[in-house]
């Protein structure tokens, strides 16, 4: 595992020259004139649409539906170039960037569940138990947080097929604890916490239309 800059200033960085690409390259592959003009015809439908649906005139009511949704598709059509380019740019980046520098710590075991944690320098040795782990001879429950060097992790889950272990790196730790993430926050977490406000900045400060 390569050893970075501190994970909660490095993803920020990363997050921040990313979010300006992806916010670049959709404004110069899409038509903003046309996006500009599509979202005020909608925005005129949609008027009707509610007055439509105010005197309860259904055969006005399916041709603005179908003009909306006529719009709409080209609207789909006309983001299918950046969003093409965009997987192009993230993906190395979610697959290889990321996971190298603060991916998870995995640990080969022995028969008796025995293994070395090892992050650049520092080793120390861990042991599987049923409902613990120990770490150094030091027991710990399984959702203690274990520090090796200047990096947190937290037990993740262990293949028993192949005998390794696997210890998630914590980024951030939350005062609160968000559904599915809970308050320990991997890169990927943290990434996407980070990238939507300055995503939302770029495209306002970019003039996008989207």
């Amino acid at each position: 595992m390569i050893e970075f800059v501190n994970p909660v200033i490095g993803i920020i960085l990363i997050s921040i020259v990313v979010s300006f690409i992806l916010s670049l390259i959709y404004k110069l592959t899409t038509n903003q004139g046309e996006l500009k003009k599509m979202n005020e015809e909608l925005k005129e439908l949609n008027a009707k649409f509610k007055e439509a649906q105010k005197n309860s005139d259904q055969k006005e009511l399916m041709k603005l539906q179908s003009q909306m949704l006529q719009i709409n598709s080209k609207k789909m059509n006309s983001t299918m170039k950046p969003m093409m380019i965009t997987f192009l740019v993230i993906i190395p980046i979610f697959v290889f960037v990321f996971p190298s520098l603060y991916g998870d710590l995995t640990v080969k075991m022995d028969d008796s569940l025995q293994g070395v944690m090892k992050l650049g320098e520092v080793e120390r040795e861990i042991q599987i138990n049923e409902n613990s782990l120990v770490l150094d001879g030091e027991e710990k429950s399984l959702d203690e947080v274990i520090t090796v060097g200047e990096s947190k992790f937290v037990f993740k889950n262990f293949d028993k097929d192949k005998s390794v272990a696997s210890f998630k790196r914590i980024v951030v730790n939350l005062p609160i604890s968000l559904p599915i993430w809970g308050s320990n926050i991997g890169w990927l977490g943290w990434y996407i916490l980070v990238s939507i406000p300055f995503t939302t900045v770029f495209r306002k400060t970019l003039g996008i239309v989207q």
